[in-house]
């Protein structure tokens, strides 16, 4: 089982014998709910007695989100013919919750009419339980006919339409785990299970694993498991819950892709509440010696940085306590300072540096955006400010990393503390790293050409549209503001060192506009913050399905700054000072309180970050 504390060192350098501060409160870890504890979903009603054609045609609709059966329930609203030959189609489109039903404009003959659907689509889900946003204007027509008095559909597209709330309503989220393609690291890729039927979620969970990294992570994630490897049986569930998972055609597997694919199996299964898995292959076990894998033995040699990430599934059952100490920095009128307002260690807390933002490694590094102010020009003229980012242990003196410019964004480490990012400018992706073990932080490349195709160009000479930036837990992603909006992007990287950000996409833009800051509040889920006073924070998920507005209570829009991390309560800054927020800890990824707590001390414009 995990260790709860997960960041000794930093704790450390950074309190200096001033005492530890972290976010008032404490997070209980979630506790997964486990293969059976979800319920059959119930099924939607049939079409009402003497109901009129637009009460039927929404009545499908409704119906549509039930898969079952071949969306047997949707089928009940269609003539006999219609139902026997309508193809449902493998790619639901997910639609919002309004729709519109009205009668099309159009001659009818006596007994039949027409009916045109209108609604506002978000994307696809396809086959492999991936959501793949498309945000569009959709607009069809279905016929009805009145058969015995009672009005049903008799001619409709292929395919159905499902609102997103019955979306979620029949199916579960779960994570699928993949890994980093140059260190082995667990990625996670979020996916929609149907809950029904419930004793065959773990077979179909499993399916979804051995199709591979979903396009949205293309290399960023692989997979230890061989292309068309299979299950030789469905999973199975002894009576300890341990799942009976026998693989085959994997072919010659050596340790390292062993370890890799214990990885995946068991930790894609704590997620759905698997606590430990019995590994075969071809009836025989994966591992001489060690029948049964759990989450404590597929994390077993990871970076403690790595396997303490609190992104990464617990036990599924009893869990573990939450994390009791997790430092916020928080860059105060050019001081470092903690949570509780003591100031961090060092010259960055007594305000030498003029600390713009900050954020803290894993292992106990800080990376500092300090402002300097430059020589006067010839003329006289004050010379504009240049920001640097400064690296070094927490409580020491820091060094320059050779990133500098007009502008930096807020820093942000990997996961592994390897490399911290920012962007120059309001154009430039950078980050800084050692090339070996040791040796001095210099800067590294990073391919940005795919923002092209979102509309991210900066004009020449002009500060660019970037402004916020900051890596997911897991390290395979990247979420960016641009413009105020939005971007979510894949950190793909090569066997040579280079870093290219691919699979770009821009989350919600129907919704998320105005945005100043964004952080990662799990590896699936987003938080925003910024201008709007109708929304000043949101929640969306990764892939843009889930949008969901927080409690504005006591903040001051805008809100310009906010800290996030899993299974911890955000920290904002707005017009008037600092707060804090608790998430749910039931897994729903909502928001566990209604009013922002102010924490003393702080004023305005503030730039808090939790480590990472």
């Amino acid at each position: 089982m995990r260790r709860a504390l997960v960041l000794v060192p930093l704790l450390l350098v950074l309190a200096l014998g001033s005492g530890c501060a972290s976010v008032p409160g404490s997070s209980e870890v979630t506790v997964l709910r486990r293969v059976y504890d979800a319920a059959e979903p119930t099924v939607p009603p049939g079409p009402a007695r003497d109901a009129g054609p637009l009460e039927t045609v929404r009545g499908w609709v409704l119906a549509s989100g039930a898969a079952a059966e071949r969306h047997q329930a949707a089928r009940a609203f269609l003539t006999p013919g219609a139902a026997g030959t309508w193809d449902d189609g493998a790619r639901p489109t997910v639609v919002t919750d309004q729709v519109d039903t009205v009668f099309a404009d159009r001659p009818a003959g006596v007994g039949q009419t027409a009916v045109r659907i209108r609604a506002t689509a978000l994307g696809v889900l396809n086959p492999d339980g991936v959501f793949e946003a498309d945000l569009r204007p959709i607009e069809f027509e279905v016929g009805l006919r009145e058969q015995n008095g009672q009005w049903r559909i008799d001619a409709l597209p292929t395919g159905t339409i499902v609102r997103r709330s019955d979306l979620r309503a029949n199916t579960r989220p779960v994570r699928t785990w993949f890994l980093d393609p140059q260190r082995g690291e667990p990625v996670s890729d979020p996916r929609y299970l149907a809950t029904s039927p419930a004793r065959s979620v773990p077979t179909r969970t499993l399916q979804y694993l051995l199709g591979g990294p979903s396009a949205a992570l293309a290399g960023a994630a692989v997979s230890a498991l061989p292309a068309g490897a299979g299950l030789r049986s469905d999973v199975a569930l002894t009576p300890d819950g341990t799942a009976v998972v026998d693989l085959t055609r994997t072919g010659p597997l050596d340790d390292v892709r062993r370890r890799g694919v214990a990885r995946q199996v068991s930790l894609t299964l704590a997620g759905i509440g698997v606590p430990r898995v019995r590994m075969l292959v071809d009836g025989e076990p994966l591992f001489a010696g060690m029948p049964d894998v759990g989450v404590a033995e597929a994390l077993a040699g990871l970076p403690p940085e790595i396997a303490r990430r609190p992104d990464l599934p617990v036990d599924p059952v009893v869990g573990v306590p939450g994390e009791s100490e997790v430092p916020v920095l928080v860059a105060d009128q050019g001081r470092l300072r903690l949570l509780s307002g003591e100031p961090a260690g060092g010259p960055a807390g007594r305000g030498t540096y003029r600390a713009v933002s900050a954020s803290a490694s894993p292992g106990g590094e800080v990376a500092l955006v300090t402002e300097d102010q430059s020589a006067a020009a010839p003329n006289g003229d004050p010379a504009p400010p240049r920001a640097r980012l400064l690296t070094g242990p927490g409580g020491s003196e820091l060094a320059a990393s050779g990133i500098e410019g007009r502008a930096l964004a807020r820093p942000s480490w990997t996961p592994d503390g390897t490399e911290v990012w920012s962007v120059v400018d309001g154009t430039t992706v950078v980050r800084a790293g050692r090339p070996g073990q040791s040796g001095p932080v210099r800067p590294l490349a990073v391919d940005t050409s795919g923002m092209a195709a979102v509309g991210v160009v900066a004009a020449p000479g002009a500060p660019g549209p970037l402004s916020a930036l900051r890596i997911s837990p897991d390290g395979s992603r990247v979420a960016l503001v641009a413009g105020g909006r939005v971007l979510v992007a894949a950190v793909a990287r090569d066997g040579a060192g280079g870093v290219r950000l691919g699979s770009i996409a821009v989350l919600r833009a129907d919704s998320l506009d105005q945005v100043l800051d964004v952080g990662w509040t799990r590896t699936d889920q987003l938080v925003a913050v910024g201008n709007r006073a109708d929304r000043p924070v949101t929640l969306v998920s990764v892939d843009g399905l889930d949008l969901e507005s927080l409690s504005s209570t006591n903040l001051t829009p805008p809100v310009t700054a906010v800290a996030a991390r899993p299974g911890r309560p955000l920290v904002v800054a707005d017009q008037s000072g600092t707060w804090t927020l608790p998430l749910a800890g039931d897994g729903s990824g909502g928001s566990g309180g209604d009013v922002w707590q102010a924490v003393p001390g702080f004023g305005p414009a503030t730039v808090p970050a939790y480590p990472g």
